[in-house]
């Protein structure tokens, strides 16, 4: 004796409105729904003026954002340095520590509340810090900037066919040292080949 299997719930309910008129395209139209919910994410990004990346100090920028900025450096640095009499072909290879950081106006409130039970004192203290927030034309939001500060340099490379010359070594280190505010043990100059 064969024993019929009932459909599973799903599909009798598919069944069913399949029946109903129009009730393909809602169908249809509800898995485009979902398909864009999965593609998007199905959360809205949140709007980069309304809620700003925050950074501090401590907070280190993207690698991306450092190799971006150790190459702009480079093109600009070999540009200047190539300008000098001398020094012909220039290669320049900058590390930088940290990319640029933005540091935010904060405040910060302390607050203490005493209470006093059965001859017993109990106090209780919270803290808070926040970016202090500034409203603009456009009705939205801001955080006040405190200080921008510049990338910190871990030390540079200058590979340079004119550095055989020791007058011109010297230039160009001390042309270093003084365009990125440097001390000289964090600047190399080194002669290289004609290419």
């Amino acid at each position: 004796m064969t024993e019929m299997r009932e459909p599973f719930q799903w599909q009798r309910w598919l069944r069913d409105f399949q029946k109903k008129p129009g009730g393909m395209y809602i169908l249809l139209g509800l898995a485009g729904l979902g398909i864009a919910l999965l593609i998007g994410g199905g959360r809205p990004e949140p709007d980069p003026v309304k809620a700003p990346v925050v950074e501090s100090e401590t907070a280190l920028p993207e690698a991306g954002e450092i190799m971006a900025a150790e190459k702009r450096m480079e093109r600009e640095l070999s540009r200047t340095l190539e300008r000098m009499e001398g020094v012909g072909k220039v290669t320049v290879k900058v590390h930088l520590k940290t990319g640029h950081r933005r540091i935010w106006e904060r405040q910060s409130r302390v607050t203490k509340r005493a209470q006093q039970q059965q001859a017993e004192l109990h106090t209780e203290e919270s803290s808070s810090d926040e970016i202090v927030l500034a409203g603009a034309r456009d009705g939205v939001d801001n955080p006040i900037l405190k200080e921008e500060l510049a990338p910190e340099i871990e030390g540079v490379v200058v590979v340079a066919t004119g550095a055989v010359n020791p007058r011109v070594k010297q230039l160009l280190t001390d042309t270093v040292m003084t365009i990125l505010n440097l001390p000289s043990h964090r600047v190399m100059v080194i002669a290289g080949k004609e290419w």
